[in-house]
């Protein structure tokens, strides 16, 4: 009867709803960029990341075969490499995205859509291209 009896303590113990004072932290996700040199680059993140929904590749759609790939993160969890040549600036809002692309000229190449989770994201080059906006002369 004892032993019952403290099996039935223990069971009600560990069912008890555990204290609302833990270190809950929320967490933010960040969304980086990778430039990758070609498909074969691109589609072997993919096929690394085995169908998480959170990384994306997209053309970069420049006379190169560029793929962006872009990767969510949680804050903290990863190190953007900062010799990439693409940025990638997220928003909480169209607005305010539209307000950062606007901004920036075509030579920057920028990008604008909506991520999975909501954010909207803004992916340009760091360095305007030089080859845009300049055009070969002409023989005469």
């Amino acid at each position: 009867m004892r032993n019952l009896l403290l099996i039935a303590a223990t069971a009600a113990l560990l069912a008890a709803p555990v204290s609302a004072d833990c270190p809950c932290i929320p967490l933010t996700h960040l969304w980086t960029v990778k430039t990758c040199a070609d498909w074969n680059c691109a589609n072997s993140e993919l096929v690394v990341a085995n169908g998480d929904p959170q990384v994306i590749a997209v053309p970069v759609g420049m006379s190169d075969g560029r793929w962006l790939v872009l990767r969510r993160f949680v804050a903290g969890a990863a190190i953007e490499d900062q010799n990439d040549p693409f940025q990638l600036h997220q928003f909480g809002s169209v607005n305010s995205a539209v307000d950062h692309y606007t901004s920036m000229s075509t030579d920057m190449r920028p990008q604008l859509l909506t991520a999975p989770d909501g954010q909207v994201l803004v992916i340009a080059l760091k360095e305007p291209e030089q080859s845009i906006g300049r055009h070969r002369p002409v023989p005469h």
